[in-house]
Order: structure tokens, then sequence, then C-alpha cells
């Protein structure tokens, strides 16, 4: 018997995989109405725990599957290993399972767009091969187990890695790390150990955090894209300068890094070698990027509205990816004329850590969420700040001190989830409530 821990995305693709192998299942969520419930009419209820855990079930299972929204040290799991039952996650199923080439991409930033990305450059570039992109960017990977992909692009978060005891993948990467779901992980030193998990197991792992193939993984190959890439920083800035916001730079060329060593994987030469050889790829790669719609929410310039620009960056979960957008901010519209919108669940972020010279883009900041009395102490004596109650009566208040050629940002540094469903939601109520359908 299998018992499905958490009912979400993950659980119903858990569901449909055992009851395709005609596997029995118990199915248990701390919430009573879990979001995977409503596409089944007929689970047995005998078998069905809502709204508690109960640990006593555990003498009839063998395995436990656990969705990534469970955290590590819940009762079951912590019963569960005491007993010696095994603990798997859809990742570890899948990649025993497939026989696709397995991208693995994680981050504290940029990883979905990475997937989109690479999702695009790969049916531009490979029309034979059949790619999937899923993973935490929507998709379980579970249901991509019978599709006959050749190539999948996953997505993988914190939550997935924390749970996995074991991975492998032709290439993994991890494009950054800073501090982020620090509620849950209780320390950047166990967030760190967590998300490089992912270059464990792969045949060529590929890195934007400096020093990191070096302090840490000397044995295995792990290369850093941006040092790799450094023969053709000249060609790949000019483009970026012309097409993307400055903090899309470490993106971009993480995509252009791995189809490289997609490559790789079918040739000879050194990566190194490889590099040298391949301008014209290079090139091919940022040609098919330029035809890239680059995702909602993720500083997206909505338009001008009375001589203001309005940009919604609502997938801002972190500090990290706040100070992007300020710095893209500034270099698009000068010091001193971003009004930003900010604030929500913090996740225990501590915002007196940023320099004051990265807020040099801030005319005012409006707080709003569950945090914003904890993030204007934290932050208060560096730039200007107001209170709000919520994201409307913040953008009403902004309006005071807007000037023509300021910037209305929205780049929240905090989950979403106190005030909204998710970012997504978040995001889309800046656009109504800015006047942009």
């Amino acid at each position: 018997m299998h018992l499905i821990l958490g009912f979400g995305a993950t659980g119903a693709s858990f569901l449909r995989y055992l009851r395709k192998k005609n596997i029995p299942s118990i199915i248990m969520d701390s919430r009573k109405e879990p979001p995977g419930l409503a596409e089944f009419n007929q689970i047995d209820t005998k078998n069905l725990f809502l709204g508690r855990f109960e640990s006593s079930i555990l003498k009839k299972v063998n395995t436990v599957l656990v969705s990534p929204g469970v955290e590590f040290d819940n009762e079951i799991l912590i019963k569960a290993r005491s007993l010696g039952i095994k603990v798997l996650t859809d990742l570890e199923i899948f990649i025993e399972e497939s026989d696709s080439t397995k991208l693995l991409v994680t981050g504290t930033n940029g990883k979905t767009s990475v997937v989109k990305m690479l999702g695009h450059v790969f049916s531009n570039i490979y029309e034979d091969e059949k790619v999937t992109c899923c993973g935490n960017i929507g998709k379980p990977v579970l249901d991509t187990l019978n599709e006959g992909n050749s190539v999948s692009v996953i997505e993988v978060s914190s939550f997935h890695l924390e749970h996995c005891e074991s991975l492998s993948s032709e290439i993994g990467v991890l494009l950054n790390i800073d501090q982020d779901h620090l509620d849950r992980h209780h320390s950047i030193k166990n967030y760190r150990e967590i998300k490089e998990k992912i270059l464990l197991g792969c045949k060529i792992g590929l890195t934007g955090v400096h020093d990191l193939e070096k302090r840490k993984f000397k044995n295995l190959k792990i290369v850093n894209f941006v040092d790799l890439l450094e023969p053709y920083q000249e060609e790949i800035s000019l483009y970026l300068e012309k097409q993307w916001p400055s903090h899309e730079t470490l993106n971009v060329k993480a995509v252009i890094a791995i189809i490289l060593a997609y490559k790789f994987l079918k040739n000879e030469k050194s990566l190194e070698k490889l590099i040298m050889d391949e301008l014209a790829l290079i090139n091919k790669c940022l040609k098919c990027l330029s035809s890239f719609k680059r995702l909602k929410h993720r500083f997206e310039i909505l338009g001008l509205q009375d001589g203001i620009t309005y940009i919604n960056d609502s997938k801002s979960t972190n500090i990290s990816s706040l100070l992007s957008a300020l710095k893209s901010s500034e270099k698009l519209f000068g010091p001193n004329k971003t009004l930003l919108l900010c604030g929500g669940d913090s996740k225990n972020q501590d915002f007196s850590k940023i320099q004051s010279s990265s807020l040099s883009s801030i005319k005012r900041v409006f707080i709003f969420g569950k945090d914003r009395e904890r993030m204007i102490e934290q932050i208060g004596n560096k730039v200007d700040c107001s209170l709000s109650e919520s994201l409307e009566d913040s953008i009403k208040k902004s309006y005071s001190f807007a000037d023509k050629g300021d910037v209305l940002l929205l780049s929240p540094a905090c989950s979403s989830t106190d005030m909204f469903l998710n970012y997504e939601e978040r995001g889309e109520k800046f656009r109504l409530l800015s006047g942009f359908k």
C-alpha cells in the first residue's frame, strides 16, 4: 500500500500514476478540501484522511509518496523514516522510469524563465526532438511519463530537492543562491545545501554561483557557465543590451550554456573546446531568444499612463529578485525614479541586510502585507517609506509622489499568500488596478 502525502497537483499526479499500475493507495492531507480532490469523484473514503495526519495508518504502508508542499519534519515523514518505510518524490520516480534526456534546473531566481526559454530554443534548434517543460513550472513530471518525450526540461524547487535522497540527470543546473524560504528551511546554510543537491549525480553540472565548482565539487564535472562563455562576452552583451533587462543576463547565458552542454553530450570534444568552436550555435540561440515572449509578472512592462511607466514584477518573492528589478529599473529610467510597491509574507528574510547603494533607483517605497511593520523597521532608515493597508492603497498613495518620467514598480520581494492565491493573482490585480487590461 502506498501513502500519498499531500494532495495538490503533485498528489493528484501520484494517484493517476498509481491507478495506471493498479497499485492501491491511501491519501492524506492536512487540508479538509485539498485542491487535488476536485478531479476525482471515486475515492474510497476509508482510504482518505483529510484535515489531519494519522500516523497509525503507517502500519498498512510500504511506501510514502511525498508532495513538495509537505515539510521535511512532518510527523508522518519522521515516523515513516524511523520505521524504515521508503519515502519517494515524483522526481525520483520519474528519473528511474523515464528514458528521456533529463535537464534539471534550480536556483533562487530565474528557474521558470530559463526552463521556458529552453523549451522555446529546443523547439527551434532541435525540431526532431520531442521536448517537454515540466515540474515546478506547472505540469507534474509523472504526467509526462508516457508522452514519448526525448528531452525533459524540469524546473526543480528547494521543496522538491529537500525530500530527494538520490538524483541523476544528464545536466544539472544551479543558477544562483540567495536567501529564500527561510521560514521552511530555517537557515541559509541548510537552504544552500538543499539547492546544491541538483549537482549530485549529473553528467554535466552548470552553475552561476561563483567558485562553487572549485569549493565543493572538485571531483565532478561542474562548470561555471558565466566563465565558460567569457570568450563570447562581447557578442552576448551586445545582444542582451538591445533585447533584455539587465537582470535577465544570467538567464540568457544559462540557456546558451545548457544548449551547448546538450550538444557536448553527443560529442567527444571537451565542453571548453566545444565552446571555442560554436559561435554559430551561440548566435542561433540568441536569434531564437529574440522571438521568445517573456514571462508575465517578471519585470513585465505594462505600459505608460500620464507619463508614468508601470512594471509588473509580481513574481519577485525574495530580496535578490527585488534587487535585480531595481538594478534594471535604474538602468532603464535612471536613479531616484522608482516608486516601489513591495510586501507580503517575508518568509523570515532579513531586509536590513540590503545595502543603501542598492536602493539608489528608489524615490519612495510603499509597503503592504502581513510583514509590513517588520519590513519598514528594517529598511526605513535607508529609504523613504510609507505603510499601506493593501496593494490598492499602495497604488493610490504612490500617485501623490509620482511625476512624469517616474516608474511604478510592483516587486514585492515576498510571498503573496497572505493576501492572494498566488503571485499571478497579485500581478493581475496590479494590472487591473493600474488601468491595464
